[in-house]
């Protein structure tokens, strides 16, 4: 049986590309942006610099190109699981689990975008900037009965309270501060959020 690509490349990608891809998603994620050089992704790609230029102008290129597929797959992933659910406890189970799902499957895609974020996100696309996993916790926080009438403000905070603990207990689970697997931990968050909204 053929194995599934990552979602991140297409059927269509050759064969070079892909492993480009790969290679550079993992140093990314191990290393980091700046720390990682087009030397390092022909190395571990196995292939020459010449063919990485071919598939992409630059290092930024190539970063900006895997930053916005995985956050698109990210965000269309967490926002199904919001329309799958139908009360509040529903959807919030759904998100947290979606996230969750992602920190176990894919600790390379989230430590990716957690760590690049901050200098890939200015350089993306205006339809990544209009699907933000933030717009999806605050989405949560609006159906609270107790936040319908609040401050923009406070929506933010308690949003920001949601999507900052799900983004911090993946890092404490990658570095081994915690124990995972991040699924493990679905009931408590789901708890604690749901005391958050009440």
């Amino acid at each position: 049986m053929a194995r599934s690509l990552p979602f991140y490349l297409t059927d269509d990608d050759p064969p070079a590309k892909r492993e480009i891809l790969r290679a550079a998603l993992s140093l990314f994620a191990a290393h980091g942006l700046a720390a990682t050089s087009i030397r390092d992704i022909a190395k571990e790609s196995r292939y020459t610099n010449p063919a990485l230029y071919k598939h992409f102008a630059s290092k930024e290129e190539l970063a900006l190109y895997l930053f916005e597929r995985c956050h698109g797959r990210v965000w269309t992933t967490c926002s199904a699981a919001l329309r799958w659910g139908g009360t509040l406890a529903e959807k919030l189970d759904g998100y947290v689990g979606c996230w969750l799902e992602f920190l176990d499957e894919e600790p390379e895609v989230i430590a990716f975008l957690a760590d690049s974020a901050r200098v890939l996100w200015p350089l993306s696309s205006a339809s990544v900037h209009r699907r933000t996993m933030i717009g999806l916790a605050r989405s949560i926080v609006r159906e609270a009965p107790r936040f319908r009438d609040a401050s923009a403000q406070a929506v933010d905070a308690t949003a920001a309270s949601i999507q900052g603990t799900i983004t911090e207990l993946g890092r404490m689970i990658q570095v081994g501060a915690t124990r995972g697997p991040a699924r493990r931990w679905r009931p408590e968050l789901v708890a604690l959020f749901g005391r958050l909204l009440a």
